[in-house]
């Protein structure tokens, strides 16, 4: 039947768990202000859904952005319009901004990842 294939992993597999860097990458974005609105100091870490560059999955813990539970999980926010899309366009937030918050983390040595 031939020899077994050794090869490395092609794509990384996901997890829902987070390891120890995309841990100290959430409590970061948590504690930056809220890209819908401005507010500072109790923001949530939202798993933008919308198709980003270099996103792995479609929950991926490297692509967070900083919305307080207002424009999170309000009525007006993110989960209470049902559509990020929509919320990104009322609120003028350029989704890209997980991008440069990830690239941001990275920078800071917050956020160790391979794919960088």
């Amino acid at each position: 039947m031939g020899a077994p294939v050794k090869h490395l992993r092609m794509k990384p597999k996901y997890s829902p768990v987070m390891n120890a860097a995309e841990k100290r990458h959430k409590a970061w974005i948590k504690s930056l202000a809220c890209i819908g609105c401005g507010v500072v100091g109790r923001s949530d870490a939202h798993h933008t859904l919308l198709s980003v560059p270099g996103k792995r999955w479609r929950r991926d813990h490297e692509y967070l952005i900083p919305v307080c539970p207002d424009c999170h999980q309000g009525k007006n926010g993110i989960h209470g319009i049902g559509n990020e899309l929509t919320w990104c366009e009322r609120n003028n937030v350029d989704i890209r901004a997980a991008s440069n918050l990830r690239a941001e983390s990275i920078e800071l040595g917050i956020l160790t990842c391979l794919t960088a």
